[in-house]
């Protein structure tokens, strides 16, 4: 008898941790989850109040309506058809087919779930309650030029932020749709997965650009490498039956380490690779958000993907210049970059800026939350460094702005499942270092070919517009 109360007990109180650790996961995920749970296209409350209530406008940073609503509540773009493109896959639409966009993301706003009490009195005689206007971070007159100078015979993405604030000022995606014809969404999708946000949503293999990750991983790792130099023949043999070549397969001779970064050397970057073995490797892109989980408040973010598992040196070099089985998001590697210029810390991106209520209410809605700490202050300088002379003597000297310091770096990124099929992604990313500037971007080009010459350029002229209108 002493025995089973024995084992009774023990029963009774596995079953108690078990039901506190159920009950704290659900408050976990229901506080992180939550807001995305909410604005589901599946939420039948949110599908409900769209009968009952005029969502609100959504505007960019300078005031300009992207979407406003009539009297009977339909969703009206004043607009020109242009800039509706341009913002589509930012503003989203209104049968929630695009769901990351601002039109279901923030629905808990534009349909007045957030309101306070003096805003909901104030409408309680009203056969329909309107709903919170949302300004947006993001300047519709960028958007609109990133659009109008993107190669038209390619698709891509484009995201430029505020690297000491977080405020997303454009993220354009190419295919774009239009909005105001969503009949038109479903063709659309089945020919070019129209619908994704490229910019936010896009998964490309980096190419070199993840030097910036091997980089940082080396100044952690091996004391003096600074000092090091690198001998580049051109190709060099890992094994039997792997082997490393460069862009052009010349090679670039003796060089140090800074050479090597700016002029995008891949056999250099390889054996840096192969010394610091995966483990480091991982370690330094995961404290950069790779591989993470990102939750932020204003827009969804999927994550770049550092590979669980590398199984041989040949997988480990081309994993170093930024080939294998990486891949990356625009936007994140937009943030990887703002965080060099930012002394190391990467801010939480942000889409609102503020929400308006009908009575008049405005809630100021930028909070600059610093997110991860990727380098050192001292880490950061001499990336820095590295990438003022690669846009200044390298491969990025395309896009520079006259009068401006322009940091960046490069990258052709094969596409390894095309058996050769397809020209490269181009890929270039990187920041103003000015304090009255402080913007940073991520150009992706799909099979655009190289990423100095094409994603470079492109950024040069986008950073320039950057500079002159936005405030």
């Amino acid at each position: 008898m002493r025995e089973i109360k024995k084992n009774a007990r023990a029963v009774l109180c596995a079953v108690l941790v078990m039901f506190i650790a159920l009950g704290g996961y659900f408050f976990y995920a229901v506080y992180n989850y939550g807001s995305r749970w909410f604005t589901t296209p599946y939420n039948t409350r949110l599908r409900a109040a769209k009968k009952t209530v005029i969502a609100g406008d959504i505007l960019d940073r300078n005031g300009a309506v992207l979407v406003t609503s009539d009297a009977d509540g339909e969703r009206v773009y004043p607009t020109d058809r242009d800039t509706r493109k341009a913002v589509s896959h930012v503003i989203g639409d209104a049968n929630a087919q695009v769901p990351t966009g601002a039109e279901t993301f923030l629905a808990a706003d534009l349909l007045g779930f957030n309101a306070n009490i003096f805003d909901r009195a104030a409408q309680i005689f009203q056969q329909k309650r309107k709903g919170s206007d949302v300004t947006l971070t993001i300047d519709a007159a960028l958007q609109t030029y990133i659009a109008e100078v993107f190669p038209d015979e390619n698709d891509g993405a484009v995201a430029v932020i505020n690297y000491e604030t977080g405020e997303v000022l454009a993220l354009y995606s190419s295919p774009e749709y239009d909005a105001k014809h969503p009949e038109n969404f479903e063709d659309l999708e089945q020919d070019n997965g129209v619908l994704l946000n490229r910019a936010t949503q896009g998964r490309y293999a980096p190419g070199s650009i993840f030097k910036i990750v091997t980089l940082a991983c080396a100044l952690e790792n091996i004391p003096g490498v600074t000092e090091r130099t690198f001998t580049c023949e051109g190709t060099y043999q890992i094994d039997e039956e792997n082997r490393l070549t460069d862009t052009d397969g010349e090679g670039h001779g003796t060089i140090t380490l800074k050479e090597a970064f700016t002029k995008s050397c891949n056999i250099a970057f390889g054996q840096l690779a192969m010394e610091l073995g995966e483990d480091k490797l991982r370690a330094t892109a995961e404290k950069m958000g790779f591989n993470g989980n990102f939750l932020f408040d204003d827009l969804i973010v999927y994550e770049s993907l550092f590979p669980r598992e590398i199984p041989d040196a040949g997988e480990l070099a081309w994993t170093g210049v930024g080939q294998g089985r990486l891949t990356a998001v625009p936007l994140h590697m937009a943030m990887i970059a703002g965080a060099v210029g930012n002394g190391g810390w990467m801010v939480e991106p942000q889409l609102v800026m503020t929400v308006s209520d009908s009575a008049g209410g405005v809630k100021n809605s930028l909070n600059t939350k610093n997110y991860l700490q990727c380098f050192s202050p001292q880490n950061a300088a001499i990336l820095e460094e590295y990438m003022l002379a690669t846009v200044a003597e390298g491969t990025g000297a395309r896009a520079a702005v006259e009068g401006h310091s322009i940091a960046g770096k490069t990258g052709t990124a094969q596409v390894n499942s095309s058996g050769g099929r397809y020209s490269p992604h181009a890929w270039y990313v990187g920041y103003c270092a000015e304090e009255e500037h402080p913007y940073a971007i991520a150009v992706v080009v799909e099979n655009g070919g190289s990423g100095g010459s094409v994603a470079g350029r492109l950024a040069g002229k986008i950073m320039k517009k950057a500079i002159d209108i936005v405030e």
